[in-house]
C-alpha cells in the first residue's frame, strides 16, 4: 500500500522577500497572466523586490502566499505525480488547499484572498499574543473574565497545539489576558507583529463582506478531501464550504484538532508553501515524518520516506 500523504498550506506570517527565488521563469510565467488579470499590482515584482512594508500588507501578503503555495504544489505534482490524500491549510492556507483540490480556480482564489485581506485591513485594529505552555481552558476562562471586566473583545484565535494558543482582540484586553496568563504560569506570552486581529469578533463585519464575495463566485466540491479550519472536518457541499470560510474569519483556527485527525493516518506530512512554520507546529502535535518543500534536501527525503 502507498503511504498516506497530507499536504499542509501555510498562512500569513510565512511570507518573505524573494520567496519565489527557487522557481524558474517558465514556472512563474505559467501563472503570471492570471495573476496580472486578478490584481491591480505587480505582485510578482513585489515578492521579488519588495519593499517589505508592501509585501507585509495583509491584502498583498495573502495573494502572495497563495500564489507561492500554488507554485510549490504544481512543482510537487509535476515532479512526483503523486495525488495527496488530504489537504489542510492554516487560516489563509485553507484557500490554497481549496485551490489545489480544484474547488476554486486560480483567478477567483487570488481575487478572493486579496479582497479578504482588504476587508481585514479595514476592520478595527487589534492585537494577537501567542501563549505558550498554558492550558486552553484556563486561557478561555481568563478571556471571558477580561471581556466581562473591560467590555472589549478577546478570545482564543489559533489553537495550534496544546502548547501554543494564540489570542486575539482589542489591544487593551489582549494585553491584560497575556499578563494574567503569564502571572498564572504561562511559559511565555509573545505579542505578534500584526495590526489585524484575525479569528475573533473584530472580524464580524469583514466576514459579512467576505460572505457577499463568496456568494458571487463558483466554489465546487473538492476533488481531494480538505479539512477546514472552522471544525477540522471536510465539507458537505459548496454552500457548506462558503459558510465555513465565513465562520473561519471570526472563529478560532482548530489546527490542533486538524493535526490529530491527520496523525491517525500515520502517514507522510508535507508543508507545501513558503517557510517551515507548519512543520514545527506539526512536530509539537506529535506528528512524525514531516517534510518541508523549502528544504534543499526535500526530494531526497521524500524518496527515502515513500
Amino acid at each position: 500500500m502507498p503511504r498516506h500523504i497530507s499536504l499542509l498550506f501555510p498562512g500569513q506570517g510565512s511570507q518573505s522577500l524573494n520567496m519565489l527565488s527557487t522557481f524558474s521563469s517558465s514556472e512563474i510565467n505559467s501563472v503570471s497572466n492570471i495573476v496580472n488579470n486578478a490584481l491591480d499590482i505587480d505582485i510578482i515584482d513585489c515578492i521579488k523586490n519588495g519593499p517589505d512594508e508592501i509585501l507585509n500588507q495583509t491584502s498583498i501578503t495573502q495573494p502572495a502566499i497563495l500564489i507561492t503555495s500554488y507554485l510549490y504544489y504544481q512543482r510537487f505534482i509535476n515532479d512526483t505525480g503523486i495525488v495527496p490524500d488530504i489537504f489542510a491549510g492554516h487560516s489563509l492556507g485553507e484557500y490554497s488547499a481549496l485551490l489545489a483540490s480544484k474547488s476554486i480556480d486560480l483567478l477567483s482564489a487570488i481575487s478572493l484572498v486579496h479582497k479578504r485581506g482588504k476587508y481585514m485591513e479595514n476592520a478595527e485594529s487589534g492585537s494577537m499574543y501567542a501563549i505558550l505552555n498554558f492550558d486552553l481552558s484556563l486561557i478561555k476562562t481568563i478571556c471571558e473574565e477580561v471581556e466581562s471586566l473591560t467590555g472589549q473583545i478577546v478570545s482564543a484565535a489559533n489553537i495550534n497545539s496544546t502548547n501554543q494558543i494564540v489570542i486575539a482582540g482589542n489591544d487593551n484586553s489582549t494585553k491584560i489576558v497575556a499578563d494574567r496568563c503569564k502571572d498564572a504560569g504561562a511559559k511565555r506570552c509573545i505579542q505578534l507583529k500584526v495590526s489585524v486581529a484575525s479569528h475573533c469578533a473584530l472580524m464580524n463585519d469583514a466576514a459579512d463582506l467576505l460572505e457577499q464575495e463568496l456568494n458571487s463566485i463558483s466554489i465546487n466540491e473538492p476533488k481531494t478531501t480538505v479539512l477546514h479550519n472552522y471544525d477540522a472536518l471536510p465539507s458537505k457541499n459548496s454552500s457548506d464550504i462558503k459558510l465555513k470560510l465565513k465562520k473561519q474569519l471570526f472563529n478560532p483556527v482548530q489546527w490542533a484538532n486538524t493535526m490529530n485527525k491527520i496523525k491517525k493516518y500515520d502517514g507522510l506530512v508535507i508543508e507545501c508553501g513558503p517557510g517551515k512554520v507548519l512543520s514545527g507546529i506539526a512536530k509539537t502535535n506529535g506528528l512524525n515524518n514531516i517534510l518541508s518543500m523549502t528544504s534543499s534536501t526535500f526530494n531526497d527525503e521524500l524518496n527515502e520516506l515513500l
